[in-house]
């Protein structure tokens, strides 16, 4: 009897859970495939010339950035040419492979009260409509790949702590997690935060502090910190990311670009809870001031979201640790300065935090309901119905934004739509007209992008041009 407990335990139930995963995330994401090439895909990818053949790619790998990510694009090109189905698939299997991943690194950090919590969070981190531009959109994949890596190396950094007594088997966990880590970085950058997210895990989860915490920093944690510091002297040394420091540091100064970041941040938020406003261009204001509204508003929303995470450290540590990881995720992309304050892209794995806390609150009020109402049953249903609503809501919501990257008029016709005075979103709508020669539509929407931002040298040509192929004269 024991035996077999075991084995339901163990075995069974594990993988009815992760089949049932899979196969709700392939359902929702059954149209992937028919995607098509969008906005920078033709530029990244199609045109690249680094990606022609083999020889060229390894020529220029001493000066490539992101040489891992270039060469699984590679491997596309190789495969699939100029075919975006193939190249859309690795991405739908890098998606679901991290949120077969999520699942495994939670059932190692829950309770018996919390062991529903691994389950619904890998689900609703692979359907949430939040992640359609890591997985849809091509050249979303750099976020999408590092994110595999960096959810493997922390399973096996788990895998490698549980063994107390250190030993080889333990080494071997800890240097395949320094070896995911490294190529997780190789895919993008922002996977600097891995050591800070090991060390919050080891915090929050088995709780180490005093000598415990001290050994684990200096016997597991060092690689990781020593990788950071090597890969940031190459960085200072290499020429791509010397140019690409400067260029981002130019865009706007730091003391706007942290109050932007903040607002942003806020909007992120709201967007999880509201995916209908997602956007392929979201137009967000550059604030100037601490005073600029809604600026005040989203300071204290924040801190009080930060307090709320320190107040539940001792009861629901995993609120703590999820809402911890999210902000942590978001720093690389906070304090350094980019051309669009918000890309969905960007939350890919800082997702998961932010779904972990809803799950382990929703788990912890459904708890405290029980014993309030004395109704458990009752409470149980109410709850399963209002998690199967969600889960359907999100896929129908995924689904349905899965549509819009099957042609560029449908993606750009929905980003005008919500970014309407923004000019980039016009001058690329016009350009998917002029693609299928529809001069006269092209060139209304050249005019409004021109109009929007007279500083916009792509806008006036585009307008130029399209209104020479329009009277015949090209």
């Amino acid at each position: 009897m024991q035996y077999n407990d075991a084995v339901d335990r163990l075995t069974i139930r594990p993988l009815l859970f992760c089949a049932l995963i899979a196969t709700v995330t392939l359902v929702t994401y059954a149209g992937v495939v028919h995607g098509d090439f969008q906005f920078d895909d033709f530029s990244s990818i199609l045109e690249n010339s680094h990606l022609d053949r083999w020889q060229t790619f390894v020529g220029h790998l001493d000066h490539m950035v992101r040489p891992v990510l270039y060469g699984t694009l590679l491997l596309d090109r190789f495969l699939y040419g100029n075919s975006p189905a193939g190249y859309h698939l690795l991405n739908f299997l890098l998606h679901l492979g991290s949120g077969l991943l999520v699942y495994l690194i939670l059932t190692r950090a829950v309770t018996e009260e919390t062991r529903h919590v691994p389950f619904w969070t890998a689900l609703l981190f692979l359907i949430h409509p939040i992640q359609t531009e890591t997985v849809t959109y091509i050249s979303g994949r750099a976020s999408g790949l590092m994110a595999f890596f960096y959810l493997l190396a922390l399973f096996l950094y788990i895998k490698g702590s549980e063994y107390q007594s250190g030993g080889s088997t333990s080494r071997l966990y800890i240097w395949g997690a320094v070896v995911s880590f490294l190529v997780s970085l190789g895919s993008k950058e922002t996977a600097v935060t891995f050591p800070l997210i090991v060390l919050l895990s080891d915090l929050l989860i088995p709780r180490l502090k005093g000598a415990s915490l001290r050994a684990a920093i200096l016997s597991r944690h060092l690689p990781f910190w020593f990788i950071i510091a090597l890969v940031g002297v190459w960085a200072l040394t290499h020429p791509r990311y010397a140019a690409l420091a400067q260029f981002s540091f130019g865009i706007r100064p730091l003391w706007d670009n942290s109050l932007s970041e903040l607002n942003a941040v806020t909007y992120a938020l709201l967007l999880f809870f509201s995916p209908w406003k997602q956007n392929f261009d979201h137009d967000l204001p550059v604030l100037h001031s601490l005073f600029d509204w809604p600026l005040p508003l989203d300071i204290c929303f924040l801190g009080g979201l930060s307090a709320g995470a320190l107040v539940a450290v001792r009861r629901l540590p995993l609120l703590s640790f999820g809402l911890g990881w999210f902000f942590v995720q978001l720093l690389p992309t906070t304090l350094i300065p980019r051309n669009d304050l918000l890309s969905e892209r960007n939350l890919y794995l800082a997702s998961i935090g932010l779904l972990l806390a809803v799950v382990v609150l929703g788990s912890h009020l459904m708890r405290q309901l029980i014993k309030a109402l004395q109704r458990p049953r009752l409470v149980r249903v109410g709850a399963g119905s209002l998690a199967l609503a969600v889960v359907l809501v999100f896929c129908l919501i995924t689904f349905q934004r899965n549509a819009l990257y099957r042609d560029p008029i449908l993606l750009w016709s929905d980003t005008v739509e919500k970014s309407p005075r923004k000019a980039r979103p016009h001058n690329n709508l016009g350009h998917s007209y002029a693609q299928q020669g529809d001069w006269g539509r092209a060139i209304d929407e050249f005019r409004i992008a021109a109009r929007l931002d007279p500083d916009y040298p792509l806008a006036q040509q585009n307008l130029r041009d399209a209104y020479l192929h329009h009277v015949g004269r090209r």
